[in-house]
């Protein structure tokens, strides 16, 4: 007699995981501003090394936080978390302002093909 797994049920704990993983992803980037904004840089390191493992990429958005703290440079830190946040911020603005506009916006005669 074989064991049978269902499926669904291997799927549904994969998905709790990565919705966990994704949770805690997100309060380490509260935690990290949080700690930015009021000055405290410790926790701000220990926030980033929860978030990121310890290692950023140098091409990583994060990559000028992450200096910054490596060096113990607070306000430099801070202004590299204010940028992050402004590109995101554009970023977000640029998707959804590109959801909202016309298809017809888009279109050019030249794009159409018509299969016969």
């Amino acid at each position: 007699m074989g064991m049978r797994i269902d499926s669904s049920a291997s799927t549904g704990a994969t998905q709790g995981v990565a919705m966990a993983n994704w949770q805690q992803k997100q309060q380490s980037f509260k935690d990290l501003f949080s700690s930015l904004q009021s000055g405290n840089l410790s926790s701000a390191q220990a926030a980033l090394k929860s978030l990121t493992g310890g290692t950023v990429n140098s091409s990583s958005p994060l990559a000028s936080i992450a200096q910054a703290l490596q060096s113990g440079d607070l306000a430099g830190a801070q202004k590299a978390a204010q940028d992050f946040q402004a590109k995101r911020a554009g970023h977000h603005a640029g998707a959804q302002s590109a959801a909202a506009a016309p298809a017809a916006a888009s279109y050019s005669p030249g794009s159409l093909s018509i299969m016969a």
